[in-house]
């Protein structure tokens, strides 16, 4: 689909008492992704309700931006080595949205 964008929205839960480790190394792994040619945006939340829970929310540029960014050592390294071990459990959705053109 042309002027596409892919919009990722994540659900991290963390087991109980990881969440400070978790917040860490998503700053380092936030601060990478955006460093990355498809990445638009990448930002994340974490609860203030639940210390342990964190919202994380990407676009890209393309609809295979997602994959590509699964693929770079700093997903790899941070992403799959470190966080993923952390969790207790995640959800991720993607969602194809409309590329607005510029307003002038």
């Amino acid at each position: 689909m042309e002027n596409t964008q892919l919009l990722v929205i994540a659900h991290y839960y963390s087991r109980q008492g990881m969440g400070d480790k978790v917040n860490e190394e998503l700053r380092l792994l936030a601060q990478a992704s955006r460093q990355e040619p498809e990445n638009i945006s990448y930002e994340f939340f974490r609860s203030t309700e639940d210390g342990d829970r964190f919202v994380i929310i990407e676009t890209y540029r393309c609809a295979q931006g997602l994959e590509i960014h699964r693929q770079t050592e700093h997903f790899q390294r941070i992403g799959v080595g470190i966080i993923n071990p952390l969790l207790e459990r995640k959800e991720v959705k993607s969602f194809l949205t409309h590329a607005d053109a510029p307003r002038s």
